[in-house]
């Protein structure tokens, strides 16, 4: 059940249900053939692909789009596509091939905002760098921006309960092919502000080396001697990702939840956690990205 156990039960309400559900079934896994005697498995995880497929069977890539996330996943020119989610399209028209191709990656997307994954930057260093760090100076106006409300960079002050932040994993990791095989792990992240009025729900996705650097180890300078009051029954997971990984950043993630809807954490430090989950901001369209997934005949 993809429920987070804050202060108070709040489990998911059922548009966000909803909209996970869609965002795990939107996975869109595509076996390429890769014309040496080889076959490869790429996932996309939103739309568009930035893929153009010729417009008969079989259906091989033709061109690439620059910067797009098929370039990222190494995807080829020429390569021939198999299957679709497991589906082989041995026996389907172009037709079938198409609407198979592309209505995995339309649902979630008119649901919540799913970031992009930052495969050019794998490294904890470079993703550091991309997301970069916030002045003490612009701490409170960050804040305000996620419907947070502090004081100063240090201090929250009696400003009423701040808004709840939720964060689950969407079920196990999911390895993408790339050439050092990393591990990629869905974050399903929820922010309720004015007291439920307002619901924000996405996707993020890190690897373990990230939520590690950037979230764990910051967390765990900051508190010091307290970090165990908070995180003592949930245990950061090890390196190597050992069987039993992704419950424990689960776990781990929802003492997070705790720890800022207590207060427990600076107002800099939240800042910098909502800007590594690329939280949207109070004013931010969930169904912007659907401009740019609208379906051609022969792209997608």
């Amino acid at each position: 059940a993809a429920a987070i156990s804050g202060p108070h039960v709040h489990p998911l309400c059922f548009g966000c249900l909803r909209c996970l559900a869609s965002f795990m079934e939107a996975q869109l896994e595509v076996l390429f053939d890769t014309g040496n005697g080889k076959q490869e498995v790429k996932v996309f995880s939103h739309g568009p692909l930035g893929i153009q497929f010729s417009s008969t069977m079989p259906v091989v890539v033709k061109r690439l789009q620059q910067g797009s996330q098929a370039r990222q996943l190494g995807v080829q020119v020429g390569w021939e596509v198999k299957a679709i989610n497991g589906t082989p399209l041995a026996k389907s028209s172009v037709c079938q091939a198409f609407a198979t191709l592309t209505e995995p990656t339309v649902a979630f997307r008119r649901c919540m905002p799913v970031r992009d994954r930052p495969l050019d930057k794998q490294s904890v260093a470079k993703l550091s760098t991309k997301l970069k760090e916030i002045k003490k100076t612009e701490v409170v106006a960050a804040l305000k921006q996620y419907g947070f409300v502090a004081q100063t960079s240090k201090l929250w002050g009696s400003t009423g309960p701040l808004p709840e932040l939720h964060l689950d994993m969407v079920g196990s990791s999911r390895e993408i092919s790339t050439s050092k095989r990393h591990t990629w792990y869905s974050m399903f992240c929820k922010v309720i502000t004015g007291e439920g009025f307002s619901t924000r729900c996405w996707v993020v996705e890190r690897r373990l080396a990230h939520i590690r650097a950037l979230l764990h180890d910051p967390v765990k300078q900051e508190l010091g001697e307290d970090y165990v009051q908070y995180f003592g029954k949930a245990r950061f997971a090890h390196h190597g990702k050992p069987p039993g990984t992704t419950a424990r950043v689960e776990s781990w993630l929802a003492a997070l939840s705790k720890a800022i809807h207590y207060r427990s954490l600076s107002p800099a430090l939240v800042a910098s956690i909502l800007r590594f989950l690329e939280a949207p901001v109070l004013d931010e369209d969930a169904g912007r990205a659907m401009s740019e997934g609208e379906i051609v005949p022969s792209n997608v």
